[in-house]
């Protein structure tokens, strides 16, 4: 790696007024990866990127840079000989320092000069005229590059015009090599802009299976870093530049998503090594991590589908504006193993993440409880996210990989209290609930792992023992107002002073460590080794009740002081109100009540009153007025896998069987309730919502929604087009459909 004197001039902390290509905040979140565009090339001998075989012939390199390339390749000479040579020194001149990879393991915490202002850049460094002029000369190169990435094809580029931006710029007196540092601000931004469209679309046509040739040529020789490239890049971690450093990540982490294995490990240490240096840095390689972490194949959306024709056929790619004299995307189809899989990347990742843990972990902490600032809050923010990204189980990640980071979680339960910012309040409760994921994993499972169980226990001591609850800020400071011609009543007031999300973050937590608490006792009470008159495990058993009883019981009074409802109110209607525009968390609370409820019942509650509380049919019923019992909801919530209703509906419907006459009880009640009762009624912040036909009898109405639903299901699977096996949930509904035309109280 060339490492050259940087210029002494201080960048400007702004970033330039100029309009930047880059890719949008939704696009990036959507791919959490590293695009590669679409290119046309058909061979990487346009970019004359292999290296020579000899110090001589290296000076070809140096030919000016309006001397047309060779177009003489052919098909034969793609691969431009990586093998060999990518891993040989090599010279540009025989006066020219000698760049070889040896160098990239030079410490980069000495560097700490900023860029240049676009207006001295380079100033200090000796550039000339002449030196920006060279500069000057890619950019044609890369606006052209980049109409063609839009158009995500590279096969009408000339070869000058891919090789160009790509190569070494030496200085005027060709004494040395310009570095991406020292070029102007404007000129790296517009020249890391076009190397993150490359990656992007490179990536989106991977996943669609057909690449263009040429741009897969182009992405090869990068990740090969011929040039050295990739070290000049990270170079620019030390800019105190905003867009930069955007940049900057999103180009990285791209990088290592499309090398995967064959990345450089040394790049690996540096990226590691970046998190005991300051924040900035701390910043870039916490960004880095989280998004080869969080990467995954994109979801192509139906505008932008590809009629693509057989591999091997002349296709235009759709959505371009080519004319009719432009050459057709020869496409090509990549075969299963070279997709993309980034377990090998996020596995080197993790690995050599695993020995820093420890101290970052601690390093954290003592920001925020001794240094607590607006700039420490933002990167405590994203190791937070890189935490909960990590535990995450969209990760992909073994239990192996990720069993070292749910140490330390007990430590930051602690910090939760008043003077912790709503932020990182919200972030940590967030980590907290990817923890405890009950509804997608740990319900399903008969032994629960014992640092879950530990952190459940602790959310429940701390909500009894702590007053966790009472430190919650969820009142802001100053409110949201409605937007312009919205009217607003008191009660919406009332609303815009709450921050709802975090108290569904909140309560949704408590629910889960309660359900996970019971779960795991009930699985201690099945134990065969334990005796039914075991007098001390009877005992404990009554505490571990009577704790979660006293859980529950201030969490009801809780909701109900937040959201101001009425006192009479059910319980089971606070949720479904508190989580009724978040259908993930709804259900997910469902399946806490429901399995909290026939955990007490199994194990034959001295507190009877909870069942009462959380009457797993008082749930449903509210749940149907909330989706004004539409079938059609209940069916997408079941084809969806973006909520586990699934388990919910095949739990609560046994449920259901088991205790038919209790759930015809519920139903009736319900309805009387709600067609004029006085019980179980809210203020005005939630009376609003649906209400029976005082006509129809609750059993009746009930019962035709889940009716509807069965047909509904038997269409679909008739025709074969249900997405999976759903026959254990069309048995059940069949079976209650049968108890209900005989039951006689209907």
């Amino acid at each position: 790696m060339v490492v050259n004197n940087f210029c002494k001039n201080m960048a400007s902390d702004h970033p330039a007024k100029k309009k930047i290509r880059i890719t949008t905040d939704s696009e990036n979140e959507n791919s959490d990866e590293t695009d590669f565009t679409r290119d046309d090339s058909t061979n990487l001998l346009s970019l004359q990127l292999s290296l020579p075989t000899s110090e001589t012939s290296c000076t070809k390199l140096n030919q000016d840079d309006n001397e047309p390339a060779s177009s003489s390749s052919n098909e034969s000479t793609r691969h431009f000989q990586f093998g060999a040579s990518a891993s040989t020194n090599f010279y540009i001149e025989s006066n020219v320092r000698r760049i070889s990879s040896p160098h990239r393991n030079f410490d980069f915490n000495h560097i700490t000069q900023p860029l240049f202002s676009p207006s001295k850049a380079c100033e200090s460094a000796g550039e000339t005229q002449t030196d920006d002029n060279r500069l000057q000369n890619i950019i044609p190169e890369l606006k052209l590059l980049e109409e063609h990435l839009i158009k995500q094809c590279l096969c009408g580029v000339s070869e000058q015009t891919l090789r160009k931006p790509f190569q070494p710029q030496l200085n005027g007196n060709q004494q040395r090599l310009i570095t991406l540092s020292e070029w102007p601000m404007s000129k790296i931004f517009h020249f890391l802009s076009c190397l993150h469209l490359l990656f992007d679309v490179y990536l989106k046509q991977n996943n669609k299976g057909f690449v263009c040739p040429r741009l897969l040529d182009v992405c090869t020789a990068i990740v090969h870093d011929e040039h050295h490239l990739i070290d000049q890049i990270f170079q620019l971690a030390s800019v105190q530049n905003k867009i930069v450093n955007y940049l900057t990540i999103r180009v990285l982490s791209s990088y290592f998503i499309i090398a995967k294995s064959n990345v450089d490990t040394i790049l690996v240490d540096n990226i590691i090594g970046y998190l005991s240096a300051d924040n900035n840095k701390l910043n870039f390689s916490i960004e880095i991590i989280k998004r080869i972490v969080e990467w995954k194949d994109v979801d192509i959306h139906v505008l932008e589908e590809d009629q693509i024709s057989s591999p091997g056929g002349e296709v235009a790619v759709a959505g371009s504006s080519f004319n009719q004299n432009s050459t057709p995307c020869r496409l090509i189809a990549l075969t299963d193993h070279e997709s993309f899989d980034t377990s090998q990347i996020k596995c080197l990742i993790i690995k050599k993440l695993e020995t820093k843990w420890p101290e970052l972990v601690k390093n954290i902490e003592t920001l925020i409880t001794h240094n607590l600032t607006n700039e420490t809050e933002f990167c405590i923010l994203n190791f937070l996210s890189l935490w909960e990204s990590i535990i995450s189980v969209r990760a992909n990640l073994s239990v192996v990989e990720t069993k070292p980071f749910y140490a330390h979680l007990e430590k930051f339960v602690s910090l939760l209290n008043f003077n912790l910012p709503i932020l990182i309040w919200r972030q940590l409760l967030s980590l907290f609930n990817e923890v405890l994921c009950y509804g997608s994993t740990l319900a399903l499972q008969d032994l629960l792992p014992e640092e879950t169980c530990a952190l459940a226990h602790l959310i429940v001591r701390y909500v009894k023992d702590f007053r966790l609850l009472d430190s919650l800020p969820y009142r802001r400071s100053q409110p949201v107002y409605p937007l312009i011609g919205i009217s607003s009543n008191s009660s919406n007031q009332h609303d815009s002073n709450i921050d709802k999300t975090l108290l569904q973050k909140m309560v949704l937590l408590v629910l889960k460590s309660v359900a996970i608490t019971v779960k795991e006792t009930r699985s201690d009470s099945s134990d065969s080794s334990l005796g039914s008159d075991d007098y001390d495990f009877n005992q404990d058993m009554q505490l571990i009740e009577r704790s979660i009883r006293d859980v529950l019981k201030k969490l009801d009074s809780f909701i109900k002081i937040a959201l101001e409802f009425h006192p009479e109110s059910l319980f089971t209607t606070m949720l479904i109100h508190l989580f009724s525009d978040q259908d993930d968390y709804m259900i997910e609370s469902m399946v806490c009540t429901l399995d909290i409820t026939v955990g007490i019942f199994y194990r034959n509650s001295v507190f009877p009153d909870l069942i009462v509380m959380l009457n797993p049919f008082n749930t449903f019923v509210e749940f149907l007025r909330i989706v004004s019992q539409d079938s059609d909801v209940l069916l997408d919530y079941l084809v969806s896998n973006e909520t586990c209703f699934l388990l919910y509906l095949l739990r609560f419907l046994k449920y259901v069987r088991r205790n038919w006459s209790k759930f015809v009880y519920s139903c009736t009640e319900s309805q009387f309730t709600m067609s004029g009762g006085s019980t179980g009624g809210t203020t005005s912040s939630s009376s609003h919502y649906y209400s029976y036909n005082s006509s129809t009898s609750g059993i009746d109405s009930i019962m035709a929604v889940l009716i509807r639903l069965r047909l509904q299901i038997n269409r679909l699977v008739s025709k074969q087009l249900f997405p999976y096996n759903i026959s254990p949930v069309l048995r059940l509904l069949e079976t209650c459909e049968s108890m209900y035309e005989g039951n006689e109280l209907t």
